[in-house]
């Protein structure tokens, strides 16, 4: 209980006290509220836009024109050749659908209680109003795809109306005794008009958006009217609402399904004849047999009578809240249970919950890390299945990605940049090359798909999916590397993400390559030739990639004993800023490992010593992971708690740098809101308690001093085995690997 469940003693009152529900596809973030009652609803399939191919005409001629000067030297003169001419158009918005609110006539209301038990993904309140005990009890299904509210009145009788709030372009009306909200999204996100750009809404004439029905429907022992866009519920000992969303969309490039409305009504007609509790059941048992998988004990006092948000305030003070840490690594797995299951979209910034039609980034993938750190822990918590929207995703973005290479850099294979989007965006957006110009976004994306192999071990999945999507990342990178005077490959222009640099007194961020560029480049290479090898793929392509890959530019260590960001030494805009990109090599990637390779180690050692511990919320779970794979426990774990800080709900002024931790929903504060620092942590206390390599398997790599006792139970690793360890201060008691563990060789703390 007090390790997985999250509670409260007042309905929320701001955005960041909801509680989020999900299926994967349909979202709610429930107020629990008791006079008004109000779920924000969400699809992952409600975005703006429609299917697009973007070219711009000159693009190659610019990027070869930017590389130019770039070799040069020209840094500011390359870096505006290619905001001019090579940069492109913004990504489409992920939307909301509205709001379901309930409105009740309550009177006195005392003893209220909320819960979220993440490990039934059940949602419960409790109050007594007017002399009757109210109880209600949500959460959406997927085996039957329904947001399911329960609610029941003891030593009393509730009445109430339920109405729909929907901020697109629709119409609500009751139908059948449903209630029936169709519309359609914009055609348009329109332009980025701002440094963080958020959607400017069009409805073009001649073009459709995505069309979506929401369906409502009520069982209850009380009278149930429907009005012209309302359902009132009188006199009810019990009433349960039946939800949920079907849109028009299939696939980035296929023509609407027709049915979708018939999709919506049946759903929730169907979900009602089975009724509340064959769907409470199937619901549970399937939620829990994936939360199941992992157990995390870390001991601590029993805190389950204290609110969440009360744990997280005193957590600041005190640092003694053993459980507290378990709570937000279950957390994390609840989250991508939640919101990423088969056939559904991937995780986008928000999830799939978000409250706007203008939310922050467009709420969409931002492909230089957070789409990424959405599913790090995904894997090594066992859950290889939710990993499918991912790969989908990553194919859609290979396949529209041949179009930029070929249009935007004369290249073959894909390239995706900073940005994509439900339709697979994958050219560079507008604005400032920091951000724009990222040609690393495809070679990240594709290491998730050679990573699944590796937990895995599934040989159809290399041959089928991962390698045809890798051997397109990998032609790529080897037709636009680029010869240095010194004869190593290089990306070329190369930015770091979202950081710049001081040149000439000027601020830049285009400069001859970067570390980052030319590790994605060579991890994808080297990915690529592994699979190859696996598969006995031997020939000019494999002989191709085992010649430039050993011919890329290593890292270089400047003079401070740093890695070096950028390929010479630049000072630095901002020496403690957010990305610390320069790292990939690190994390996520294994190029450097801290239990062979001292020297980059203490390198690495180094650039976070001189960027840092603080930072939004994602950049300080990195750092949890960095510290995790630099074997340095105690400095992971005090920037874990560095983390767990309370960001107010409420709070109006949003820094988009800085200020990072967790609202009293304990999602992450970027802030504003943005979910992948969840999952970041989570991925990070993986990393403090076991890592593998395909080769090792590290029991207790990076243990703090502050967790002496504990265990956990299920973990996954490379070779596609699970572990379970116990340890007794600081010490490894007992240990056991789940599978085929023939040519792993394990390695206890003391062997380090």
């Amino acid at each position: 209980m007090t390790s997985d469940t999250l509670f409260y003693k007042k309905p929320a009152k701001y955005w960041m006290e909801r509680l989020p529900l999900g299926n994967g596809a349909l979202g709610a973030m429930c107020d629990s509220g008791t006079r008004k009652d109000t779920a924000v609803l969400n699809h992952d399939t409600l975005w703006t836009g429609t299917p697009r191919t973007v070219t711009k005409p000159g693009a190659k001629e610019a990027w070869e024109k930017a590389k130019k000067l770039a070799l040069e030297g020209r840094y500011p003169e390359s870096q505006k050749t290619l905001e001019e001419g090579f940069c492109a158009v913004w990504t489409q918005a992920y939307l909301t659908f509205g709001r379901l609110e309930l409105n009740f006539a309550f009177q006195k209301v005392l003893g209220y209680r909320r819960a979220l038990d993440l490990s039934t993904g059940i949602l419960t309140s409790g109050f007594t109003a007017d002399g009757a005990r109210i109880e209600k009890t949500a959460f959406v299904s997927f085996p039957h795809n329904v947001f399911v509210y329960k609610i029941k009145a003891t030593g009393g009788r509730v009445s109430f109306t339920a109405k729909i709030d929907c901020p697109l372009k629709s119409e609500t009306h009751t139908e059948n005794g449903l209630l029936l909200t169709d519309g359609e999204c914009p055609t348009d996100g329109g332009t980025a008009k701002k440094e963080y750009p958020c959607a400017e809404l069009t409805y073009e004439s001649g073009k459709s958006g995505v069309p979506f029905r929401g369906a409502l429907k009520i069982e209850t022992d009380g009278v149930l009217t429907a009005g012209k866009n309302f359902l009132h519920v009188e006199n009810a000992g019990e009433a349960v609402l039946y939800f949920t969303i079907c849109t028009g969309f299939r696939a980035p490039d296929a023509p609407p399904d027709a049915e979708y409305k018939t999709a919506a009504r049946s759903t929730v007609n169907a979900a009602a004849a089975l009724g509340f509790g064959a769907l409470a059941a199937a619901h549970t048992a399937d939620h829990a047999a994936l939360f199941g998988r992992v157990h995390l004990d870390l001991g601590g006092p029993d805190r389950s009578g204290v609110p969440t948000d009360k744990r997280i305030a005193d957590f600041g003070k005190t640092g003694d809240d053993l459980s507290l840490y378990a709570l937000l690594f279950n957390y994390g797995r609840y989250l991508t249970i939640a919101a990423s299951r088969p056939g559904s979209r991937a995780m986008n910034l928000q999830g799939i919950w978000n409250d706007t039609t203008r939310a922050p980034w467009n709420a969409n993938y931002t492909i230089n890390i957070n789409t990424e750190m959405n599913y790090w822990p995904t894997l090594p918590c066992a859950l290889p299945e939710l990993t499918e929207p991912l790969t989908r995703l990553v194919c859609a973005v290979a396949e529209n990605g041949k179009h930029t290479a070929r249009d935007f850099y004369g290249a073959r294979g894909f390239a995706a940049h900073h940005n994509t989007d439900l339709w697979a965006h994958t050219a560079p957006v507008q604005g400032s090359a920091s951000w724009a110009y990222f040609p690393g976004g495809g070679g990240w994306m594709c290491r998730h798909l050679f990573e699944y192999y590796e937990y895995t071990l599934d040989e159809g999945f290399l041959r089928d999916t991962a390698l045809p999507v890798l051997k397109e990342a990998a032609r790529f990178y080897m037709d636009i590397l680029t010869e240095d005077a010194d004869g190593t490959l290089m990306i070329c222009p190369g930015a770091s993400p979202e950081n710049i640099f001081i040149t000439g007194g000027r601020r830049c961020a285009v400069s001859k390559s970067t570390a980052m560029l030319n590790a994605i480049a060579l991890e994808t290479l080297l990915n690529c030739k592994k699979a190859c090898e696996i598969l006995n793929e031997r020939g000019p392509f494999y002989d191709e990639l085992c010649e430039k890959a050993q011919r890329i530019k290593p890292l270089k260590i400047g003079a401070n004993g740093a890695v070096l960001e950028w390929d010479e030494e630049l000072e630095e805009a901002e020496p403690h800023h957010r990305h610390v990109s320069h790292l990939y090599a690190l994390h996520p990637a294994r190029l450097i490992d801290a239990h062979r390779d001292s020297a980059p180690a203490a390198a690495c050692r180094e650039t976070l010593e001189r960027r840092g511990d603080e930072g939004t919320g994602w950049s300080m779970a990195w750092k949890v992971n960095f510290r995790a794979r630099l074997l340095d426990g105690d400095r992971a774990l005090a920037i874990l708690d560095r983390v767990l800080r309370l960001v107010p709900a409420g709070g109006r002024k949003v820094l988009y740098t800085r200020g990072g931790g967790f609202y009293p929903n304990l999602l992450d504060a970027h802030p504003p809101f943005q979910i992948d620092g969840n999952f970041g942590v989570t991925s990070g206390i993986c990393e403090m308690l076991l890592q593998s390599d395909g080769e090792n398997l590290y029991l207790l790599p990076a243990l703090p001093e502050k967790w002496r006792s504990g265990s956990v139970k299920g973990l996954a690793a490379k070779g596609n085995v699970r572990v379970d360890i116990d340890w007794q201060n600081g010490q490894i008691v007992s240990y056991r690997v789940h599978g085929n563990a023939e040519g792993l060789r394990v390695v206890l703390p003391t062997e380090k």
